[in-house]
């Protein structure tokens, strides 16, 4: 009698959930119902009408229902990014501080005085001051009076005149000698220097005679070459012999084309030149700065000069 097979009794499924998922189902449904019960909570709050409790939401001091805004996930996500790792949104960048009104810068006045009793570094201005005086006043930056050349200017011993080219008369007689000449050397190197390269000078030196400082009576750039030129020429100028302008002066008045304004300097008297001035005068209409250096003994001449052609007078102390 053969055998009946054992039979083997298939592993029977059991209905129940297993474990892991009752563990982790219950903790989430009540985080679930949590969730829900505050959203519903926040929703009555925030459509709660403002103003009295018994109001109609309408009169001053009322508002209307206020509506949720709704952000999508995509909108909460690029707010995620622009944060920064600590969570934080991006700072917004201070605005620059405001500048208040600044005062435009004004250039010292040229204090303008009569020089009658000396003493004292003057100037005094004589007729209608046709380009002499500060560059800084005058409409158009013409300076007081403006010359008819017009330009970017010039100065010496503090001297301002308007213009492109500038002839200097200066004073190299033996009394001279010293700090004067010295002062000379470098009013001279210093008005240079700050010409513009635009401008153009000739600078004259008389003593017993004339002078023409390179040799020829002709206008020199005031470059770069230019001004190292002049700054070896001046240094070489030596005090020596009397006090003659005339001859130099009559230089000047024949160049071509004729300077803006002549800058002419003596630290003492010469001989009446005004008859000669007057004929110059005539023919050519230049205003002549004169400067009395360390003596006033020619002041009265230097005062008629600039009265005639419409210049300034100054006197420098030592």
């Amino acid at each position: 009698m053969s055998a009946t097979p054992a039979t083997i009794d298939a592993p029977q499924r059991s209905d129940a959930m297993p474990a892991w998922a009752r563990r982790t189902m219950l903790p989430a449904l009540v985080m679930s119902l949590a969730a829900h019960a505050c959203f519903i909570v926040i929703a009555a709050l925030v459509l709660v009408k403002g103003g009295d409790a018994g109001g109609d939401g309408v009169g001053e001091g009322a508002s209307g229902p206020v509506e949720m805004a709704v952000m999508t996930q995509g909108e909460l996500a690029a707010l995620e990014a622009a944060a920064d790792p600590s969570g934080a949104l991006p700072a917004i960048p201070d605005l620059p501080p405001e500048s208040g009104p600044q005062d435009p810068m004004r250039p010292d006045d040229t204090i303008v005085a009569d020089d009658a009793v000396g003493g004292a570094s003057q100037a005094t201005l004589v007729g209608d001051l046709g380009g002499g005086g500060d560059l800084s006043s005058g409409a158009g930056g013409m300076g007081l009076g403006g010359s008819g050349g017009g330009g970017p200017g010039a100065s010496f011993f503090g001297v301002e005149a308007t213009g492109s080219r500038f002839a200097f008369l200066v004073d190299v007689s033996s009394s001279m000698e010293g700090r004067r000449i010295i002062n000379l050397r470098e009013q001279l190197t210093k008005s240079v220097n700050a010409m513009t390269p635009t401008s153009s000078f000739v600078v004259v030196a008389f003593s017993t005679d004339h002078m023409i400082i390179g040799d020829k009576a002709e206008w020199r750039e005031a470059s770069d070459a230019g001004k190292r030129w002049a700054r070896a020429q001046f240094g070489a100028l030596v005090a020596t012999g009397g006090t003659q302008p005339l001859s130099g002066l009559e230089v000047i008045h024949q160049m071509r084309p004729r300077p803006d304004a002549v800058y002419f300097m003596t630290d003492g008297e010469f001989n009446d030149i005004m008859p000669a001035l007057q004929t110059l005068r005539e023919k050519v209409k230049i205003p002549i700065h004169c400067i009395c250096l360390g003596s006033t003994q020619g002041e009265l001449s230097m005062k008629e000069i600039a009265a005639l052609t419409k210049g300034t007078y100054k006197f420098v102390p030592e």
